[in-house]
């Protein structure tokens, strides 16, 4: 492969000396490691339904809200109580045939802004601290009908997928989630701005719905990419675009408030380094395509070596 290759001769020889391991890691890890192979595809969905569901907000409430899919790790579906007051509520869902439990959690702050914005609170004024008592019986209503339409657009979005179907359950209190036996979950959590405080949507999502089970990996290192038929080059390997680091001691982490700026250590031109794995490949220029964020690659870092 020439220069212009992103990865070298020697790089590919690597994974693919590192794919018969992978596989057989998966192979015994079970139904998380089934999990990872669709992993990727439902991470593109959910950055789909944060799109649209940014897109339907910013029109319906004329002011500029932004959905961003900040994070995608594994946890126990009862855990996320841990991410919820004791009046906190969940809205509940089943994903068929097999009734899949799930949940999905608004933060308060979102909610605030939602029903106050729902009510006829204009952009211009200024956000209270959300409360922390019960939801009133109407709150509950205008709670259900907001994440019905929010699972409504995950549904949409997770079909492409997996052929499945999601059935709302209503809403559950913190100590009905914690009990909950549903088990393995992906924890989808989403970044929206707009507002004048940190909003979250979190999603706890039944790994078991989008598991592949066709194929299995194979027992043998030499014959894994025949037995499951996939090639070495379609495996997705994560490319991150760093726009900097800083160091702070500890005690200056403990004073940072909403408003400061911290320094990077990157000049000011807009330029950034670009990851293949661990490793330093290219620096870059970030910039937009369409309605996404991009980077353009420029120079290769390591180039001579």
């Amino acid at each position: 492969m020439g220069e212009e290759a992103v990865l070298s001769r020697e790089e590919l020889d690597a994974l693919l000396e590192e794919m018969p391991r992978v596989w057989s890691d998966r192979g015994r890890e079970g139904i998380g490691a089934r999990a990872r192979l669709a992993d990727l595809d439902l991470q593109r969905a959910n950055e789909a339904f944060a799109g649209e569901q940014a897109r339907m907000l910013s029109n319906r409430h004329q002011r500029v809200i932004s959905i961003a899919l900040i994070g995608h790790r594994e946890i126990d579906t009862a855990e996320l109580a841990e991410l919820m007051l004791p009046t906190d509520l969940a809205a509940e869902f089943q994903i068929l045939p097999r009734g899949y439990e799930g949940f999905l959690l608004l933060s308060r702050p979102l909610f605030f802004q939602l029903l106050s914005m729902n009510f006829g609170s204009g952009p211009t004024i200024k956000p209270t601290r959300p409360p922390t008592r019960d939801y009133s019986r109407i709150e509950r209503r205008f709670y259900d009908r907001a994440a019905r339409e929010m699972i409504d657009q995950l549904s949409a979005a997770w079909k492409r997928v997996n052929k499945v179907d999601v059935m709302y359950g209503g809403l559950a209190s913190r100590a009905s989630v914690a009990e909950s036996q549903a088990g393995d979950a992906l924890l989808a959590t989403f970044d929206v701005k707009g507002f004048g405080e940190a909003c979250r949507i979190r999603v706890a999502i039944p790994i078991e719905a989008f598991a592949r089970r066709e194929g299995g990996p194979a027992q043998k290192g030499g014959a894994v990419a025949a037995a499951v038929e996939v090639s070495v080059l379609d495996v997705p390997i994560r490319l991150r675009a760093q726009i900097g680091t800083a160091e702070l001691s500890l005690a200056a982490v403990g004073r940072l408030k909403v408003g400061d700026v911290i320094p990077l250590d990157v000049p000011s031109d807009g330029s950034l380094v670009v990851k293949i794995g661990d490793q330093e490949k290219f620096r870059g220029i970030a910039g937009t395509r369409g309605a996404r964020r991009a980077v353009q690659l420029g120079d290769r870092l390591g180039a001579s070596e």
